[in-house]
């Protein structure tokens, strides 16, 4: 069986002055020429028995070509190498950038290169593109967006005091009124009044909880921060609920289990939290009970106070319960048909427990009840 030239020994058969005969060379020559056709992907083809032998001079000349072209293409593979290297830092560096939402960078395409990489490439910088116009569209949506808030803000505060004005005097004449001629006037008359005084008194609450919503998001909303005492904050709130509860065959239940009385932190703002919570409670609940739990706990480190309102009353299902702090939202279109009113008070209520240092949660089951635990920070009065 012949083997093949390229797996011929390589080493040179030395005469005895050391230099290779002809045959020898012939030899080498061939087998240098096979190895380097096969480098290159074009095998020598043999030479039949038949055929002239070929020139040595040619045989260096196709050796050389041979050589001169491996060369070219290895220098051709480590250009294209070098420009897959720089494109893949180029993709590295704008991945990099479009993590920090920066899109100014781009990858270069060479045309010459690898069809996957350069279309990595493409795809990269049209992302980008797009990214980048689509930032700048949602900029100027958002600026936009602030500079009419901030104008709804301002219209609001303006409108609010501009109705406050008149309903204070509506309020104001129903009462002297009823005053002067409570006794000696009509019952339905006195009943008209009552509801003239209702509604007003009821209209300037939902004035006062836009203008509240107003001032928490352009966050011109300043609490004012003093001593005051648990126990008498929540008997006030309790002594003001109750009408209400009673109207609807509501009992309320009040537990005081917290340690500290005197504390510092703002009882108006306080106080409206509890008031929300309440008459939320009272208004979905009837004849049933509804639970102002006060309690103090420690977490990390810190003393809190947890402000439960517990009702009995329609719950809330599951999948609306993250609903209900937004902004003019209720559980559903029903519920505001049935029970009324403008879906601020929550939203205002967690905004003020936030801006205390604390936070709103709830709790609830469809049929059962709902609670709702506001809870901040025991700030202690030193001075007590």
């Amino acid at each position: 069986m012949t083997k093949d030239p390229a797996e011929q020994p390589r080493g040179p058969a030395l005469h005895g002055d050391g230099e290779l005969s002809d045959q020898e060379l012939d030899d080498r020559l061939q087998r240098l020429l096979a190895r380097v056709a096969a480098a290159t992907g074009a095998p020598d083809p043999p030479l039949s028995a038949a055929a002239p032998p070929e020139p040595r001079r040619q045989r260096l000349e196709r050796l050389e070509a041979a050589a001169a072209a491996l060369i070219d293409s290895e220098a051709a593979k480590r250009a294209r190498i070098e420009r897959t290297d720089q494109q893949f830092g180029e993709l590295v560096e704008v991945v990099t950038a479009l993590a920090s939402l920066d899109y100014s960078q781009r990858v270069t395409v060479d045309e010459g290169q690898d069809d996957a990489i350069n279309a990595l490439a493409i795809g990269l910088n049209m992302m980008c593109e797009e990214l980048a116009h689509a930032t700048t569209a949602l900029t100027r949506t958002r600026d936009d967006a602030m500079a009419a808030n901030r104008a709804k803000s301002a219209f609001l505060a303006n409108m609010s005091h501009e109705f406050r004005t008149p309903l204070n005097a509506i309020i104001g004449y129903t009462e002297l009124i009823n005053e002067e001629h409570g006794d000696t006037a009509a019952p339905e008359i006195l009943a008209d009044l009552r509801r003239i005084r209702g509604a007003a008194v009821h209209l300037l609450d939902l004035i006062q909880d836009t203008l509240d919503i107003s001032k928490i998001e352009a966050d011109k909303l300043i609490l004012d921060v003093r001593a005051l005492s648990v126990r008498a904050l929540v008997d006030d709130v309790i002594a003001t609920i109750t009408p209400s509860a009673q109207s609807r065959g509501n009992e309320l239940i009040l537990e005081c289990l917290q340690a500290s009385d005197m504390i510092r932190g703002d009882p108006t703002r306080l106080r409206q939290i509890l008031l929300n919570l309440l008459s939320n409670a009272n208004k979905f609940t009837t004849r049933g009970q509804v639970t102002l739990r006060v309690d103090e706990r420690e977490l990390s480190g810190a003393r809190w106070l947890d402000f439960a309102v517990i009702d009995t009353g329609i719950g809330i299902a599951p999948e609306k319960q993250h609903a209900i702090f937004e902004a003019f939202i209720q559980a559903d279109d029903s519920t505001t048909r049935v029970y009324g009113g403008t879906g601020l008070g929550l939203t205002i209520s967690r905004r003020l427990c936030e801006l205390m240092g604390g936070g709103l949660t709830v709790e609830s089951q469809v049929g059962v009840g709902s609670t709702f635990t506001a809870t901040i920070p025991l700030v202690l009065d030193a001075a007590w």
